[in-house]
This record gives C-alpha cells, sequence and structure tokens, in this order.
C-alpha cells in the first residue's frame, strides 16, 4: 500500500513568524535605547551631577566684624564652562542655615561672588572665584568652617558640594587700597569700598585669586577692560576721559593727610592726627603734646548735613547735601565716614580743572571760594 506524505504547512510557517517577531522586537528595543541615549546625552550637556566638581580653600585676608572679609576661593575642577544666569551659590557658616550669594557684578545675597578673569558671565572650568561677605558678618573668628552648594537653577540639581575651613590670614599693607577711581575728564571719583559692597552700575571688583593683575584690579562692565594698581594703568572712558587709579587729594581741610595717616603742618586748615603716635611737627614730642595739636583749627559745632556749599560773588552758587548726592553738583562728591575719619564730616571732595581738594566742617575752611554756609546764612 502506498504510503501519502502529509505535510503540516503550520510548521513550515512559523520559522517566518519567528523571523518577523524578532526583527520587529529588534527595532523596538533600538527605539528606546536610542531615546534613553537622546535624554542621557541631553541632560549631560544641561550639567548632570556627576560631570561637576568644585573645590574650596580658605581667602587670603582677616576674619573681622566687618562686613566684607574674604571668606573661601572656589575652584571648578571639572566639568563644562557655565552662564552665571544658570547657577546658584550657596554657603552655610557651621552647619548653620544656607544663604544665598550674589553673582558677579550683583548685589542681592549675603555673600556675593567676585570673579578672577572677566569672561562674559562665565563660570570657566579651572577658574577659581573668590566668596566674600556682602553687607553681613559672616564669619568673625579665626576659624569657619565654610559648605559651599553649587546648585543648577534650571533644573533644581545641586551640581557638588564642598567644605573647607575659612581662616584669618593677615595680609601685607597695599598702599593701593587706599587709591580712588578718578575721571580726568569728568573729575568722578569713585572709592574701593563703594565698589566693594558689589551692584556698583560700572565697576565691578575682580577677585584676589588670579595673579594675572596687581590688585585691587576693577573690570569696567560696559568696556570690558580691567583696570589694576600697575604702573601708569588706565582705561579710556570712549569720552575724551580717562580712567585712573590715583591718591585722594590731601588739600586744604584734610585732616591727616587725607588718609595718609600722618598730618601736613604746613598746610592751611590741615590738623595733625593726634592719636597717631608721630611726632607731627618733629619738636620731639608725639600726641596730644605736639604743638600743632594744641593750634589745631577747631570744627565749627554746628555744622551738620543741612549745611549748604556755598560760593560767593560773583557766581552765589549753593548746593544741598542731597543735590551733591544725587551729582547735581558735578565737581563734588560726599565723603564717607568710615572711609575717611579723620575729616569733620560732613566733608566733600572737590574736583576740577586738575584741582583737588576738600571741604568740610572744620571752623573758617574753604575751598577755592566754596565754604560750608547755615542755609539761613545767605547760601540756601
Amino acid at each position: 500500500m502506498r504510503q501519502v506524505k502529509r505535510v503540516n504547512y503550520e510548521k513550515a510557517v512559523s520559522p517566518v513568524i519567528a523571523t518577523i517577531l524578532m526583527v520587529a522586537i529588534t527595532v523596538v528595543l533600538s527605539g528606546v535605547l536610542y531615546v534613553w541615549a537622546a535624554n542621557l546625552a541631553e541632560s549631560n550637556t544641561d550639567g548632570a551631577f556627576e560631570m561637576y566638581t568644585f573645590s574650596a580653600s580658605s581667602a587670603p585676608g582677616e576674619m573681622t566684624s566687618d562686613t566684607n572679609d574674604n571668606l573661601i576661593i572656589v575652584t571648578m575642577d571639572q566639568g563644562e564652562d557655565i552662564d552665571w544666569a544658570k547657577i546658584d551659590v550657596k554657603i552655610s557658616i557651621a552647619g548653620a542655615a544656607s544663604v544665598s550669594c550674589a553673582g558677579p557684578g550683583e548685589s542681592t545675597g549675603s555673600c556675593i561672588v567676585l570673579e578672577s578673569e572677566p569672561t562674559g558671565n562665565i563660570w570657566e572650568v579651572g577658574e577659581a572665584v573668590t566668596i566674600k561677605e556682602n553687607g553681613v558678618d559672616l564669619c568673625d573668628g579665626e576659624l569657619c568652617e565654610v559648605t559651599v552648594s553649587i546648585v543648577n537653577n534650571r533644573e533644581g540639581v545641586t551640581l557638588d558640594q564642598s567644605s573647607t575651613t575659612a581662616e584669618s590670614t593677615p595680609l601685607p599693607e597695599n598702599p593701593c587700597y587706599s587709591k580712588v577711581l578718578y575721571n580726568t575728564q569728568t573729575h568722578t571719583v569713585i572709592t574701593k569700598s563703594t565698589i566693594d559692597e558689589g551692584g556698583h552700575s560700572t565697576w565691578m571688583l575682580l577677585s584676589e585669586s588670579s595673579s594675572n593683575y596687581e590688585h585691587p584690579a576693577y573690570y569696567h562692565k560696559q568696556l570690558h577692560q580691567v583696570l589694576d594698581c600697575s604702573d601708569g594703568d588706565s582705561v579710556s572712558d570712549g569720552n575724551g576721559g580717562t580712567w585712573i587709579l590715583t591718591e585722594m587729594s590731601s588739600g586744604g581741610g584734610s585732616h591727616g593727610g587725607g588718609g595718609s595717616g600722618s598730618g601736613d603742618s604746613g598746610s592751611e586748615n590741615t590738623e595733625t592726627v593726634c592719636d597717631d603716635g608721630i611726632d607731627n611737627d618733629n619738636d620731639g614730642d608725639i600726641d596730644g603734646s605736639d604743638s600743632d595739636c594744641a593750634s589745631t583749627p577747631p570744627a565749627n559745632p554746628d555744622c551738620d548735613d543741612s549745611y549748604v556749599l556755598y560760593s560767593g560773588h560773583p557766581s552765589h552758587t549753593s548746593y544741598t547735601q542731597q543735590e551733591v548726592i544725587d551729582g547735581s553738583a558735578t565737581d563734588w562728591t560726599l565723603l564717607d565716614p568710615n572711609d575717611w575719619p579723620d575729616y569733620n564730616h560732613p566733608a566733600y571732595y572737590y574736583s576740577v580743572n586738575g584741582e583737588r581738594d576738600v571741604l568740610d566742617c572744620t571752623q573758617d575752611d574753604s575751598v577755592s571760594g566754596w565754604t560750608l554756609q547755615a542755609p539761613s546764612s545767605g547760601g540756601g
């Protein structure tokens, strides 16, 4: 009997179906892996936690009861250049609650970040920045434990956290710190303390962690140039004027040499500093025994902030203190008593046509025909 061979068509089709299924699964897995890899790459570009490492060290300077001490230096050791607008810098002192620091050129915050190089709002890899107090006394001891956190504010992710001990380290005296920024055309005067407070519209103090400048060094935000204490350094303002660093002039009314620490007994209306431990008049006596101290012109006891700057014949011009502060009196600048304690305040810095002088509340003081007068005496 002849055998009939049966063909199982279902078994013949199964390898084809299996192949199709394997291809489909491979395509799906490839798509999933592609999406996962793309998301991972995108997150790394935005600055993932694993990409960034920062280190912190103590900044040079003393820890005092002042509110502008240098605290720590923070260096980006690994990562990618990142815009300052994308990160928040926070510090914690001795485990206390964190406080936010103002970014470079900003002013809002208990601390402030100073760049070592003006790099167009970018924190570059390898760049060291200084964190200092900003109007708040955060640390005034010999040692201060500081923890700094760098946060990506777009993602809400902490990029890195580092801790160090800030140590109080006295610095050698730097005479350049007493210099002011001076514009040779507009006669504008800006003190270091004004810029030090942060948020100045034109100038920004640079971190001393950079060895490329002779500090203090100042960065002009609009001109993108740096002015430092190198001999002869200057920055053109683009309008015919030049910014330089210079000592505040110590003419009439400048007590103690306008910040030099000693008197000038040969200058009219100049008061000898009687507590400086110096033999100011070379008579063998010091301090209160100096003959100059006995003959120092006293301050006008009635002179206060209400007194006006007054120039008599022929101009009969007067300026109130508020007008000086507002900039209406272009030749005058109100001096800060904290920066210039040796004057009888209020004291005003005068600068016009190369002449620089100080007028204050010393009895009978005058500068180029200008005096301080009570508002009711004809000056107002």
